[in-house]
């Protein structure tokens, strides 16, 4: 039975507004728990290792990379693009990012690699979305020429995500220490919730980019099953 376009349009439109929705809830709990106590509630502890917001991310960003799995099995003519390297090369990359919202483990790494487990991750990720981005430009040229809404929202979702990534990271290490120790001396509750509140547009703005780009990509899953049934 074929499931018409629009129906499928509609259910994706659902699941995102329901994941958008859950992330707002999600936000306020973490806020709301945290003040006055300094102690946001653990299971919503937005800083925290397998609670419910790194698992909602995690959870997006391997089902992101399920979907690029998928595609890297559908035969594709020789020459044709995208190709299966590319599908592939993205998914164990987001295979890996998912794994590391999950568990924190570019803070496991600092042992073996001690740049890992600082500020400088940031530096390194940088470099992989950049290199992938540059072997691969034909490959998403070609992703662009089929459906471009999927990669307009794809790319919306990725800055707002690395914004908040790494904006927030430099926020951290520059400008709320020096700003808390000007305006805030002694008060540090004000301090604590101070950085709950980074925290929180950080990790916030992270996951809506990510729930954007999971948003392209299940567009572009759509549009490929249209053009199919189509054929």
């Amino acid at each position: 039975m074929n499931i018409p376009p629009q129906t499928v349009k509609r259910g994706i439109h659902f699941f995102i507004g329901g994941l958008i929705v859950w992330q707002i809830i999600i936000i306020i709990v973490y806020l709301v728990s945290g003040w006055p106590n300094r102690e946001p509630y653990q299971p919503f502890d937005m800083d925290g290792r397998l609670t419910i917001p790194t698992l909602l991310q995690a959870g997006i960003i391997l089902s992101i990379s399920l979907i690029f799995f998928a595609f890297s099995l559908v035969k594709t003519k020789p020459g044709e693009k995208p190709r299966r390297s590319f599908w592939l090369t993205v998914a164990l990359l987001l295979l890996y990012a998912g794994l590391d919202e999950m568990f924190k483990l570019h803070l496991g790494f600092s042992g073996l690699v001690p740049i890992v487990g600082t500020k400088y991750w940031i530096g390194i990720y940088s470099f992989l979305i950049v290199t992938t981005g540059v072997l691969f430009y034909r490959d998403f040229k070609a992703v662009w020429d089929f459906y471009r809404p999927s990669v307009i929202w794809g790319l919306s979702g990725l800055g707002i995500a690395v914004f908040g990534a790494f904006v927030g990271e430099i926020f951290k290490y520059t400008l709320l220490p020096l700003l808390l120790k000007w305006l805030f001396p002694q008060r540090q509750i004000v301090a604590a919730f101070a950085e709950q509140i980074r925290i929180s547009l950080e990790e916030g703005l992270e996951t809506f980019g990510e729930i954007l780009i999971l948003y392209g990509v299940l567009l572009y899953a759509a549009k490929k099953l249209e053009s199919h049934h189509n054929v």
